[in-house]
């Protein structure tokens, strides 16, 4: 049985480009995600939105002033979609197709990188995540920003059965065999129409993976926690983690 690859997230997304131009056009920022990019960013710097999908994060902060972005995603379809949403929303973005595994720009060129929507967890494979974080840390200036959100198998209850269940499976070698380690999960989405592949860490599973890449960490909060967004928010998104983490 092959396991899940790069293939299969392009085509995961490639069925929800609608539904995210849609999200885009109609909703923008979450009060959370305003909050931290308020916090923390500044209007000069130079912000990579990584796995930008058609722009939701990308456009609201260009016309909040951070014009010195650049929009990367790895579905050309989203690409095609955010470059038509230009236009819409009188912007001039760069926006490219890319991996977050092999980036298209300098050492050192992004005071700040963006990965919202749990797109990181999107990425099969630790290994792969890892070269990812690497390539992030590549590109960022030294004290540069790395902002994302993971989901959290520890902090909601309705869940906690499954992941009991799940960690049995997997101690007696019955997960599915696409899979890469405990914690994925091959699932659906509010967005997309096909199945979706997305990994589901802990707090203390992120924590020491970006210790190893050399991140300390500034924030982390449950967004529930802190707000509560809208009715159109809730129903696209699932609850997430934040995470804000200094490079170097």
């Amino acid at each position: 049985m092959t396991r899940i690859d790069s293939e299969f997230v392009k085509s995961q997304y490639r069925s929800g480009v609608a539904s995210y131009a849609e999200f885009t056009r109609d909703v923008g920022l979450w009060d959370s995600e305003k909050y931290v990019f308020k916090k923390y960013l500044q209007q000069d710097d130079r912000i990579l939105d990584l796995g930008c999908g058609t722009g939701r994060t990308t456009f609201p902060l260009y016309k909040a002033g951070y014009r010195n972005i650049v929009g990367v995603d790895l579905t050309s379809e989203m690409i095609e979609e955010a470059q038509k949403l230009n236009a819409y929303f009188e912007c001039e973005i760069d926006f490219q197709q890319g991996d977050a595994r092999s980036l298209p720009f300098p050492d050192a060129s992004f005071h700040a990188v963006i990965f919202s929507f749990n797109g990181i967890m999107s990425i099969p494979g630790e290994n792969n995540r890892n070269q990812a974080l690497e390539e992030i840390s590549r590109v960022l200036k030294t004290d540069g920003l790395f902002i994302f959100t993971t989901h959290d198998r520890d902090r909601e209850p309705q869940f906690f059965q499954f992941w009991k269940d799940e960690a049995e499976r997997w101690s007696q070698g019955e997960q599915d065999r696409r899979l890469f380690e405990f914690g994925d999960l091959i699932t659906h989405s509010k967005n997309e129409e096909r199945p979706i592949f997305i990994h589901i860490p802990n707090q203390k599973e992120v924590e020491e993976c970006m210790s190893k890449q050399g991140f300390s960490m500034l924030e982390t909060f449950y967004r529930m926690d802190k707000f509560q967004e809208n009715e159109k928010v809730l129903a696209k998104s699932g609850e997430c983690r934040f995470w804000v983490y200094k490079h170097g």
